[in-house]
């Protein structure tokens, strides 16, 4: 398995925050809206601080920068096997299945 680089971070990153602006709208729970707002916010924090980088640092391996990433892994890990109860569109949910392996991947890289 090769180390992803930042290019590949921002890709999963922008793939997941839509996902989860998608998973806001489409729940009607407002417990589920403040979860989905709430792992959008910390995953947006991290965006912010990846555009800071030149566009020369994306090929450099991914390193996460906010701390507050190790809350979302957990978060996500603990979304995956309940996504069902909670994500309706069967493109959301799928979107999800395919995404948050790959971003608990970059977390703990």
């Amino acid at each position: 398995m090769s180390k992803k680089n930042v290019a590949d971070a921002l890709h999963i990153f922008y793939e997941l925050n839509a996902a989860f602006s998608d998973a806001y709208w489409e729940t009607n729970d407002i417990n589920q809206k403040d979860r989905f707002f709430a792992m959008k916010s910390i995953l947006q924090d991290e965006l912010d601080e990846l555009h800071k980088l030149s566009l020369q640092d994306h090929v450099y391996p991914y390193e996460p920068i906010n701390p507050s990433l190790l809350l979302l892994s957990d978060k996500l890990r603990a979304l995956l096997p309940e996504l069902n109860n909670y994500v309706f569109r069967p493109q959301t949910s799928s979107r999800f299945v395919d995404l948050i392996p790959s971003a608990c991947e970059l977390f703990e890289s």
